[in-house]
């Protein structure tokens, strides 16, 4: 194992990319653990990690994304949430958060979430007096609703890691939570925008109001037509992240009419290419996650946590803590390939709940997105608003403070994540 974690050290120091970083490092564990005749296995671990229909689901969700960002979808959204809330003290900062619950349904990503809405709203923000810090934010801070609101591409990658759990069990366990979260946001939204006066526009009009709902309204079934399904039990994820994808098609070819052949075929080729890098993370940690197993890593780490902290919310908060930080440093995608095969199976096996071991996981390391020093969401919006990056942290800081208690809330009351999957029969 030491040579393994030598070695992954080392190449992560270098930079290389994190998929190579996991493949050679299993490739050297193999060799030192049986030698060369151990390389077969490198083989079937790599077939056997993309072995899943499941995944299907991940190039289908990214292209559904890819039509919806290109046709627009973005403005109408944000128009039909300001009609609702716009109204009221700091209307914008609240359509900011209001719009990444309605968006994050649909894309999924974090970072791609604050290009969407920040490229639209932080200039709007700035036009109508809200400081560029602030702006930058409340983008950053509220596009991690995205992974956390099904359907989530994380989630999937997840479920396709720890077979104690499914996609729509996971689906189902982040509703509640991005909810609860958002919940936070719009409480410390209110309070900043009400102490500093921040504008308000004037209520709209029912018929306005009508005219926005109409716009709205087709692309707000998209998430219905993905998320009901699932959960109901009629659709498998992949068949609904492929009706989603061929729904967002329609609208913005024949509906809207916004989507050329060309924006139809780059949305193809970024699908195919950030499905490609997605699968290579999952072949490299799939055969990572079977060394940690075969090595016994997993029991030692029970072990040791069963026998040196008797109390599970001692376990918790240390497990909070460490994957805050590490969410700070590294991408959600990549830490949850990397941390998944290692934690998941020790705290299952000491007792926890496998579906809220997820959600606690995929909640810090989302929040650690956002958060200082290497927030990637709060470093992209500081950019779109052209504010230095020292001042987006200043004003971000009552947010994420927000969003770590209701982590806490969602870590020690399992009820919150729990309820609807056990509801509809999930767990």
């Amino acid at each position: 194992m030491a040579l393994v974690l030598i070695t992954f050290l080392i190449l992560s120091l270098l930079a290389v990319p994190i998929g190579y970083v996991m493949g050679i490092s299993s490739l050297a564990g193999l060799i030192d653990m049986g030698g060369t005749e151990f390389l077969r296995i490198l083989i079937t671990r790599f077939h056997s990690g993309l072995n899943s229909f499941l995944l299907v689901a991940i190039p289908f969700f990214v292209l559904a994304a890819e039509f919806m960002n290109r046709s627009g979808i973005t403005n109408l959204l944000i128009d039909f949430v300001n009609k609702i809330i716009g109204h009221l003290h700091g209307g914008l900062s609240h359509v900011n958060i209001g719009v990444s619950i309605l968006f994050g349904t649909l894309t999924g990503s974090a970072v791609t979430d604050t290009i969407a809405i920040g490229g639209t709203l932080i200039p709007a923000m700035k036009k109508e007096g809200y400081s560029g810090a602030f702006s930058a934010a409340v983008t950053a801070t509220s596009s991690v609703l995205g992974p956390i609101i099904p359907p989530s591409i994380v989630m999937i990658i997840f479920s396709s890691m720890i077979r104690e759990t499914t996609a729509r069990s996971l689906f189902a366990a982040g509703i509640i939570p991005g909810l609860l979260i958002a919940t936070s946001l719009l409480v410390i939204s209110a309070i900043q925008s009400y102490r500093r006066h921040y504008p308000r526009k004037k209520r709209a009009s029912f018929k306005d109001f009508l005219n926005s709902s109409k716009n709205a309204i087709l692309p707000l079934f998209t998430p219905i037509i993905i998320l009901v399904p699932i959960l109901l039990g009629i659709t498998t994820v992949t068949e609904a992240a492929a009706m989603g994808a061929f729904y967002a098609l329609i609208l913005g070819v024949f509906v809207y009419k916004t989507l050329k052949l060309k924006d139809i075929i780059e949305s193809a080729f970024s699908a195919a290419k950030f499905g490609g890098i997605i699968f290579l993370l999952i072949c490299a940690a799939h055969t990572l996650g079977w060394f940690i197993t075969r090595s016994g890593i997993s029991i030692t780490i029970a072990e040791l946590l069963t026998s040196t902290i008797q109390s599970p919310y001692v376990i918790l908060f240390l497990l909070n803590i460490f994957l805050l930080i590490v969410g700070m440093f590294v991408d959600t995608i990549p830490a949850v390939v990397i941390l998944a095969p290692i934690l998941a199976p020790p705290l299952i096996e000491i007792g926890f709940d496998p579906v809220h071991i997820a959600m606690i996981m995929l909640v810090n390391l989302n929040i650690g997105n956002a958060t200082p020093p290497m927030g990637m969401t709060l470093m992209t919006a500081s950019k779109i608003a052209k504010v230095p990056y020292e001042s987006a942290i200043k004003e971000a800081f009552p947010f994420i403070v927000a969003e770590i208690i209701a982590c806490f809330l969602i870590t020690y009351l399992p009820v919150i994540p729990l309820w609807l999957p056990r509801l509809l029969g999930f767990i």
